[in-house]
């Protein structure tokens, strides 16, 4: 475990209506926590809980500099704006990053306050983009874990039970093996081609380029995707690929499935992420 990172702890998924967005992803199969805000960013979000990790929809509500990110990414398009990166000990993460020579801020305290009534507290520190080049990272240490997995969260109709990989394309995918590296450890980032699979210790992060991301997702439409660099897909492990199917086809949701089970679901019916499920090891 290299910076007191343990892999790979949310991903996000920026949406100018949260609302709307949690009835996609209901659709979709995925239970769903109570609206948060964080006052600190100006924020809301709603997020799909799983055992080590989840799916977090965020949306801007009030004033700050996060809500403000989050405006201007949503104007151009609804997706996967970021990961987080778990830690046990977010302050001895961000020391260890800064001395391995990334400008890496103290850690400080953000807060969630739940519509249920419920206060969850973290740690987070974001990461230079030349730390993870082609995805927007932070470090979060969960203060309050145990008030996080309530068992109606983690009872997703799909069968979810967590992330597998999120996928970004950049140009250059060879170029970037050298700083991930250091957040990673040595040789976390591996290259096949010139596709870099990263191991973060829990999940993967696929880096491609945007002419190749149907190697690793064949339905992927690539005159639909974004410009470089940009997260666009998102793997979701679950249970039982069938029940996940069944949950889709009685909900009316678009999707394709290969012969080996995995389920595709287009950007269109998922936020603007490509979705898809595989079945859990």
């Amino acid at each position: 475990m290299a910076n007191h990172i343990t892999g790979l702890d949310h991903a996000v998924i920026a949406v100018r209506d949260l609302a709307q967005a949690a009835d996609t992803f209901q659709r979709l199969g995925f239970a769903l926590t109570p609206r948060g805000h964080h006052a600190e960013w100006g924020t809301a979000n709603m997020c799909a809980m799983f055992p080590r990790d989840y799916v977090m929809l965020l949306a801007a509500e009030g004033a700050g500099v996060e809500a403000d990110q989050v405006r201007a990414f949503t104007a151009e398009r609804e997706g996967l704006n970021g990961i987080g990166l778990g830690s046990s000990n977010g302050a001895a993460a961000a020391e260890s990053l800064r001395g391995a020579g990334l400008d890496v801020p103290v850690a400080r305290s953000l807060s969630r306050k739940m519509d249920d009534g419920v206060t969850l507290m973290f740690s987070e520190a974001p990461l230079p983009m030349d730390a993870t080049p082609g995805v927007k990272t932070r470090v979060v240490q969960h203060i309050t874990a145990e008030r996080e997995r309530h068992p109606q969260w983690l009872d997703h109709p799909n069968g979810a039970v967590g992330m597998a990989s999120v996928t970004a394309i950049v140009h250059e995918p060879p170029e970037l093996t050298p700083a991930w590296d250091v957040v990673f450890g040595p040789h976390s980032a591996v290259l096949t081609d010139d596709t870099v699979t990263v191991h973060t210790g829990h999940g993967l992060v696929y880096l491609t380029r945007p002419d190749e991301l149907t190697q690793l997702h064949p339905d992927a439409e690539l005159d639909e995707l974004p410009p470089a660099p940009a997260l666009v897909a998102l793997a979701i492990q679950v249970v039982d690929t069938d029940r996940a199917s069944a949950v889709l086809k009685a909900n009316g949701v678009e999707f394709s499935r290969d012969k080996e089970g995995t389920i595709r679901i287009p950007p269109s019916e998922a936020c603007g992420v490509f979705v898809e499920m595989v079945r859990a090891k």
